[in-house]
C-alpha cells in the first residue's frame, strides 16, 4: 500500500512539477543553444554533473556555467537573477516565495530525485551501525569524543541534520567544517574518532570509477530509526523508504519563459534525466513506467508495411 500511494503521489507531482507549456519551434531553439549558468548545493556535485553531460549530449550548444556553492547562497543566486537554475536538498520558504510572487513570478518546485544523507567512518571505527537517538545525542554532547564532519559550515547536510534530529543548539556538540566534500574523505581517513556526513550521491554511482575509489577509502555507517532493523543508503533502501536519511533533491528556477532553465529542468525530470538518476544509484522522483509492445504481426507483413 505504502509503494501504491509512493507512485499515485508522484504521477501526480511530476506532471505539475516538470511540464512545461507547449513547446513551439521557437522554443525548441531556445533550449539548444546557448549560456546557462546553473547553481547548485556542493553536496549535489556528481548528480548535477551528470545530467549536463546528458543534456550536452543532447543539445552540444549549450553551455552550461557552474557554480558550486552552500544551498543557501545557490538560492540566492536565482533570487538575485545571478544564476537560472538552482539545484538543493529543500522548497523556498515563505520568505523566498514571496519575493518571487512580488515578481509575479509562480513558485512551481521541480523534485528530480531522492537521495540521502550518508554517514562515513573510518575503516578503524568500531561501530558499523547507529541509531538515529544516538546520531542525535552526538550534536547534543562532546563527552564521546566523537567529532560530526560536514563539507562547510552552511552546509546542506547539515541544515538537514538540524531539521531531522531537532537540534536547537550546535555549540553542544563536536562539529568540524571542512573544505568542500572530498575534504570531508580525507577528513574521515585521517580520524578513527569521526563522521563524515555527505550526499550519498558522491559515491552511489556503482559504475562510475571516481564514486567507487572514494567508496574504497571510507566505511558506511548503516542507520537505525527506532533501535529496530540498520538499513544502509542504498538503491533498494530508498526505493522501499526505509532508509531514515533520505531526502528529496530540488530544481528551481526564477524564470518565466519558455529557455534553456525551463528546458534542463524538464529534461531532468522527464525520461532521459530519471534515467540518469537511476544510473547514479539514486531513486527517480517520477519512477518510469517500463512497457514492453510485442508486435504479433508475421515478421513477413512488417516488411511490406515498411
Amino acid at each position: 500500500m505504502k509503494n501504491f500511494a509512493l507512485t499515485a503521489l508522484l504521477l501526480s507531482l511530476i506532471v505539475y512539477s516538470c511540464s512545461p507549456a507547449t513547446e513551439s519551434a521557437e522554443d525548441d531553439v531556445s533550449i539548444r543553444k546557448g549560456t546557462m549558468v546553473i547553481a547548485a548545493d556542493e553536496s549535489l556535485q556528481p548528480i548535477v554533473d551528470a545530467q549536463i553531460e546528458a543534456y550536452k549530449t543532447h543539445y552540444p550548444e549549450v553551455n552550461f556555467i557552474k557554480k558550486y556553492v552552500p544551498e543557501q547562497r545557490a538560492i540566492n543566486l536565482i533570487l538575485n537573477d545571478s544564476a537560472e537554475v538552482a539545484v538543493v536538498t529543500r522548497e523556498l520558504n515563505q520568505k523566498e516565495q514571496e519575493a518571487l510572487e512580488s515578481r509575479q513570478i509562480k513558485y512551481q518546485p521541480a523534485r528530480m530525485a531522492l537521495d540521502a544523507v550518508t554517514l562515513i567512518v573510518n575503516k578503524n571505527f568500531p561501530d558499523s551501525t547507529i541509531t538515529i537517538e544516538k546520531l542525535k545525542s552526538l550534536f547534543d554532547s562532546k563527552s564521546a569524543g566523537i567529532t560530526l564532519v560536514f563539507d562547510n559550515s552552511s552546509s546542506s547536510n547539515l541544515n538537514f541534520m538540524i531539521d531531522r534530529l531537532k537540534i536547537a543548539d550546535l555549540q553542544k556538540g563536536n562539529l568540524f567544517a571542512a573544505k568542500g566534500n572530498l575534504s570531508v574523505f580525507e577528513h574521515i581517513e585521517k580520524n578513527t574518532a569521526a563522521i563524515g556526513i555527505i550526499g550519498n550521491n558522491w559515491i552511489s554511482d556503482l559504475d562510475d570509477s571516481k564514486a567507487i575509489a572514494l567508496k574504497n577509502r571510507i566505511k558506511i555507517l548503516k542507520v537505525s530509526q527506532n533501535g529496530g532493523k540498520f538499513y544502509g543508503p542504498t538503491f533498494k533502501n530508498l526505493k522501499d523508504r526505509n532508509y531514515p536519511l533520505e531526502r528529496l533533491i530540488y530544481m528551481h528556477t526564477t524564470e518565466d519563459r519558455w529557455g534553456i532553465a525551463k528546458g534542463f529542468i524538464r529534461f531532468s525530470c522527464s525520461q532521459v534525466g530519471q534515467l540518469v538518476v537511476e544510473k547514479m544509484g539514486l531513486l527517480p522522483f517520477y519512477i518510469i513506467p517500463k512497457e514492453v509492445v510485442i508486435d504479433k504481426t508475421p515478421l513477413s507483413e512488417q516488411l511490406k508495411k515498411k
